[in-house]
């Protein structure tokens, strides 16, 4: 079974990773020639560093898999807690921690820099709406990282192999905060688009492609409670097994996946457009080629027999 569980977290990663890789580039390539504000630089920015995030906390967790398999190859799985709990795992864990934290309010900023670059299109309690939801996210996460950073003291026991280690992740404080603000926030950011689409001149196709958009949205959302339900397992069952951490950690990729997909989504519907507009454009230069060639045939023809 451990093996198993390996093997589909190792799927999972590697198949977020690669979505991450593949959806960046495509996305900043769909929309390469938009015009370039302020908000939209913040906005790539965020994203750009999320991807850089993800793959940096992929490969930390591979590198992880890798010593939990070494070691239960040569020593059996009875050795995990006491040889995989090393200086170095809890570094790794406190580094993956930390990125999994700015990743998720990373695309919370990706997703407002784009609605602050439509500010000037928005009524007047739609943008303080908005700028109420960007003001929550930045304290809610400098809040989080820093409960991260200091609520161990020194910084030292989070990595500590002593009685005196110290997760703050896995205390019921550290749970109630990140859950709670990382839930919150998403409700938060998730309204604003809500209350956006009465401002905007929005056709009936635009408004299904924002339903579904949502809908995405509102299962991250799903993923974060199930993720919330997994570590208050751990926490108040006081369960640091591997496989407990982990099922931590599936969801909490989850969560980044449908967040994400929703994010990459209205690109697409760019993308669409392009192409249907190109073929468009193609179609009546071909009509309007064949017209002139057929007029000057007839021309051509009309000479010769006079």
């Amino acid at each position: 079974m451990p093996a198993d569980d390996i093997s589909g977290f190792i799927a999972l990663v590697t198949f977020i990773t690669v979505l991450t890789i593949f959806g960046t580039i495509g996305r900043l390539w769909i929309l390469r020639r938009r015009p370039r504000t302020p908000a939209v630089n913040i906005s790539d920015a965020a994203f750009v560093l999320f991807t850089v995030l993800m793959i940096a906390t992929a490969g930390i967790a591979f590198d992880v898999i890798w010593q939990e398999l070494r070691i239960r190859q040569d020593f059996g799985d009875e050795a995990i807690p006491d040889m995989l709990f090393t200086e170095g795992y809890l570094k790794e864990f406190l580094a993956i921690s930390l990125f999994c934290t700015s990743q998720v309010w990373l695309l919370k900023a990706a997703f407002l820099g784009y609605y602050w670059s439509l500010r000037d299109s928005l009524r007047k309690r739609i943008k303080v709406l908005l700028y109420s939801v960007s003001v929550y996210c930045l304290v809610t996460y400098i809040g989080v990282l820093s409960f991260q950073l200091s609520y161990c003291r020194p910084l030292a026991t989070n990595w500590s192999i002593g009685s005196d280690r110290c997760i703050p992740t896995l205390t019921v404080p550290g749970m109630i905060l990140q859950q709670w603000t990382n839930i919150t926030s998403d409700i938060m950011v998730l309204v604003v688009p809500l209350f956006t689409i009465s401002s905007l001149n929005l056709g009936r196709r635009d408004l299904y492609a924002l339903a579904i958009v949502v809908a995405i949205g509102t299962l991250s959302i799903a993923a974060s409670v199930v993720r919330f339900t997994q570590v208050y397992y751990v926490v108040m069952h006081a369960d640091n097994s591997i496989e407990a951490i982990r099922r931590t950690l599936v969801w909490a990729v989850i969560e980044k996946l449908f967040a994400f997909t929703a994010f990459c989504l209205p690109c697409l519907r760019v993308f669409y457009r392009k192409r249907h507009s190109t073929s468009g454009s193609l179609q009546v230069e071909k009509k309007t080629s064949f017209s002139t060639s057929s007029r000057s045939n007839s021309c051509t023809s009309g000479g010769g027999s006079r």
